[in-house]
């Protein structure tokens, strides 16, 4: 495992870390906790130090297992790089403009949820500390900042930023160039390859972690995506995207054939091809591919040190992204 610093701060971070989501047992279907313990172990046993979780993942049960696992010695803290997030307190996700952000974060919110977080994972720090989403009609407020650090001068998050939504990589821009937060996390894949442009420019210049999420975009990057598959009962991927664009899984299958058959004819295996795409930028501090298989999470955590892509490869789809053949996130973005 290859080991990165988050932006400015001193937060060194494995350039694979492990996500949680799919272990949440509710948007991605039933899980069972000891596999999911087992998937966690899997990913520290090769090396990766720095693990995401969020208060919203199963209204909070992923930071109960995490906090289990330290109160019993299977994860040690002082080793371990955790971030969490705070969640909109209007549960709104991605919210439009005419949301206002005394809706979703409200100073006395996000102390709250951070106590909250830090009760369920047994800790009295977390290392990185997100909101959990952002709206570009909130940029004139300041007060969620001010929260932000005050926390961390107190020794209750060691560096502070956004996850901003999916179709909003650029979002917080303002805030990077402000010095206001120490992180940022974001959507960014070969198919969703427009932060290399819009942000990790800046969050070099301005010294800002880049957490990477859905390396993969949720399995269509490194599955056997077909227009007709069907996802388990209780998958979010069978019923959200298809509410927002009923085309999305033809449109998904697509992309993914067409990415696949580049990883073939360069002779890069897909697990490779997906992360080592995103690692090839030095901005990355990490990514978070999650799974919750331990056999999976195994084979993802093996690709650093291995990551460098054929030069073919990375002109390739570049060049399907510029030709929008390959064109963002789940709901089929720019």
């Amino acid at each position: 495992m290859k080991y990165r610093k988050l932006g400015n701060s001193d937060i060194t971070v494995s350039e694979i870390g492990i996500g949680t989501w799919e272990l949440s047992g509710d948007v991605w279907g039933p899980t069972k906790d000891e596999t999911s313990k087992a998937a966690i172990l899997a990913g520290v046993e090769e090396g990766a130090n720095f693990i995401d979780c969020a208060a919203g993942y199963g209204g909070g049960h992923v930071e109960e297992l995490l906090g289990g696992m330290f109160e019993r010695g299977d994860l040690k803290r002082d080793t371990t790089i955790i971030s969490t997030k705070v969640k909109p307190q209007n549960g709104v996700f991605a919210p439009a403009a005419e949301v206002p952000i005394d809706d979703a974060y409200a100073p006395q919110w996000i102390r709250s949820q951070l106590e909250e977080s830090l009760r369920r994972l047994r800790t009295d720090y977390v290392d990185m500390l997100f909101i959990h989403t952002w709206s570009k009609a909130w940029d004139a407020r300041e007060e969620w900042a001010e929260c932000l650090q005050d926390l961390k001068e107190k020794g209750l998050a060691r560096s502070v930023g956004i996850s901003v939504p999916d179709e909003g990589a650029s979002d917080a821009n303002t805030h990077i160039e402000a010095g206001r937060i120490d992180v940022i996390q974001l959507v960014f894949s070969a198919f969703q390859q427009e932060p290399e442009y819009t942000v990790l420019p800046l969050a070099a210049k301005h010294g800002i972690g880049v957490i990477a999420r859905s390396p993969y975009s949720s399995g269509a990057i490194v599955q056997p995506w077909t227009p007709d598959k069907e996802f388990a009962e209780g998958d979010w991927r069978a019923s959200w995207p298809l509410s927002v664009k009923p085309g999305w899984l033809e449109d998904q299958a697509a992309m993914s054939e067409l990415i696949q058959g580049a990883f073939v004819r360069h002779g890069v295996a897909f697990t490779t091809g997906a992360l080592g795409y995103v690692l090839n930028q030095s901005a990355v501090s990490s990514t978070i591919p999650g799974s919750a298989i331990p056999d999976h999470v195994r084979e993802n955590m093996r690709v650093s040190g291995a990551s460098t892509l054929p030069e073919g490869l990375t002109d390739e789809l570049k060049g399907l992204w510029m030709e929008r053949r390959l064109h963002g996130t789940y709901n089929g973005s720019i």
